[in-house]
């Protein structure tokens, strides 16, 4: 090899040289720039998070968005069926009781009255059924099957419930009310706490009762006697010797019926849903 091919390599080799090390320092400054970019989209993503979290936090301590007791106002209560669910029939002439069959051929003047009742508001729905005399003594699926039920959910109790604190004399607010009737499923507990927040968000926040004039309480059977009219655990909404405002489980609107107390200890009365909110216009709420 010649000098003149020596000098021609070597110039090759110095622009090669030169070539790489250019190349190099763009790929040194891509890099650079890529790990810029995802340190300011990293530090957005942070800024973004962090003004999230501190707007729930606000929202949960009542500030802004509407604020947590609106929020917990509309999931405490639960609105009735349409009206349109609870039409009477234009043919409705009253309720069919078979005395023998429905009743073991025992028509009492307690049932005579409630059916003339049921008549007269009306409740197309009503049934009366009478049940042995043990009936309390049964699990709820022998209950069930006695009244010939779908499922236990179907059966449910009435109690009536005082307000020990309240400075109601009697039952004329239904806001402020020395008693309630509660509607609820043998299958469900009642949760005292749920049951004093109905009643209390029942008036405005403005005027709204304090948790220190809420306390409820199962009302003495004397009192369930003086407010029913009827026998103890004979208690039914139909014919009440005292209007008491109606608290019904929201767990109920599930169910197309379901069966109450019927005025005496053996009597059970079935009524629809729809005619039950008809005929009683309840609070609806969740009991827990």
């Amino acid at each position: 090899m010649n000098l003149t091919q020596l000098e021609a390599r070597q110039e090759a080799n110095v622009y090669l040289l030169n070539a790489l090390t250019s190349r190099l320092q763009i790929l040194e400054a891509t890099m650079v720039y890529d790990q810029d970019d995802r340190t300011k989209n990293n530090s957005e993503n942070n800024n973004k998070s962090r003004k999230k979290i501190k707007k729930e936090r606000k929202k949960n301590a009542g500030g802004g968005g509407g604020g947590k007791k609106k929020k917990d106002e509309k999931s405490i209560y639960f609105s009735p069926p349409p009206l349109s669910s609870a039409s009477i029939p234009k043919d409705f002439k009253g309720i069919h009781v078979d005395i023998d069959k429905d009743l073991m051929g025992i028509d009492s003047d307690v049932q005579k009255r409630l059916r003339r009742l049921c008549n007269d508001i009306p409740v197309p729905s009503a049934k009366f059924k009478r049940a042995p005399s043990d009936y309390y003594d049964w699990d709820l699926e022998q209950r069930r099957d006695c009244l010939q039920a779908p499922h236990i959910n179907y059966l449910c109790k009435t109690m009536i419930m005082r307000n020990t604190k309240t400075n109601a004399t009697d039952c004329s607010d239904r806001t402020n009310s020395k008693y309630y009737m509660i509607v609820i499923q043998y299958t469900a507990k009642m949760n005292k706490e749920k049951l004093q927040k109905i009643v209390r968000f029942l008036r405005p926040e403005k005027e709204r009762m304090s948790k220190k004039s809420v306390n409820m309480r199962v009302a003495s059977p004397e009192d369930g006697v003086m407010l029913s009219g009827f026998g103890h655990n004979a208690v039914t909404p139909l014919g009440m010797a005292v209007k008491v405002p109606m608290i019904v489980s929201h767990r109920v609107l599930e169910l197309p019926y379901i069966w109450l107390g019927g005025g005496e200890v053996d009597v059970k009365l079935r009524m629809s849903i729809s005619d039950l909110c008809r005929v009683f216009n309840p609070i609806i709420g969740d009991l827990g």
